[in-house]
């Protein structure tokens, strides 16, 4: 009779036990580990894997033909000639001097990009000169490994405007004549003298309106 009853007391225990170990472990839950939410970068203004601008624009527009073209003229306006002959001024036909002497006449270059068509940059280009006067040129220029290597560019009239049948006119009206000097803007360029002839612009000892 005693061994029966410590037979029940044991059992008892063991179920005893059995039932606070379920109890306990029905409580207890994985711990919660809290992630820290995504930041952008500092500075950053845009979310992450976002740009602002496309590399690849970026880049063309800052090393891009009409970079280029840009910065042939904006040498020529400090006067840094021997960057500008190195960005294109060697294939305009003349020597180093004509190029040089070419600009004497002119107080700033402006020129606004029109266009960009692969290789060929179409500008328009406001050439004041020293006397205050204002020319006012368009043609393209095509751009090779960041050099203008082609220069297609005439001088062009305001609408309605005579050129009085001879073109172009120097900075203080006249019309040219075979012979003289003609600046380095005009360098190729196709025009009509003083006595109807047809001139160009070329290299003689100097940029000068030859027959054409």
């Amino acid at each position: 009779m005693r061994k029966s009853a410590i037979i029940a007391l044991s059992v008892a225990a063991l179920l005893a036990a059995g039932c606070g170990a379920s109890s306990t472990s029905a409580t207890i839950s994985a711990p919660t580990v809290s992630q820290p939410a995504a930041t952008a970068p500092a500075g950053s203004t845009s979310a992450p894997g976002t740009a602002n601008a496309s590399p690849a624009a970026t880049h063309h527009a800052q090393h891009g033909p009409a970079a280029t073209v840009r910065a042939y003229f904006k040498a020529i306006n400090r006067h840094n000639y021997g960057r500008a002959w190195r960005l294109g001024g060697r294939y305009t036909g003349s020597s180093y001097a004509a190029f040089v002497s070419g600009f004497a006449g002119t107080e700033h270059d402006a020129v606004t990009i029109q266009s960009v068509s692969g290789h060929v940059v179409t500008a328009r280009l406001a050439a004041q000169q020293t006397d205050g006067s204002v020319k006012t040129y368009e043609g393209t220029y095509r751009v090779s490994h960041g050099v203008i290597t082609g220069f297609q560019v005439a001088q062009v009239f305001p609408a309605g405007a005579s050129s009085g049948g001879c073109h172009p006119k120097s900075s203080s009206g006249h019309c040219y004549e075979p012979g003289e000097f003609c600046p380095h803007a005009d360098a190729g360029m196709n025009g009509i003298a003083g006595n109807g002839e047809a001139i160009i612009c070329e290299d003689n000892n100097g940029l000068r309106w030859e027959p054409a």
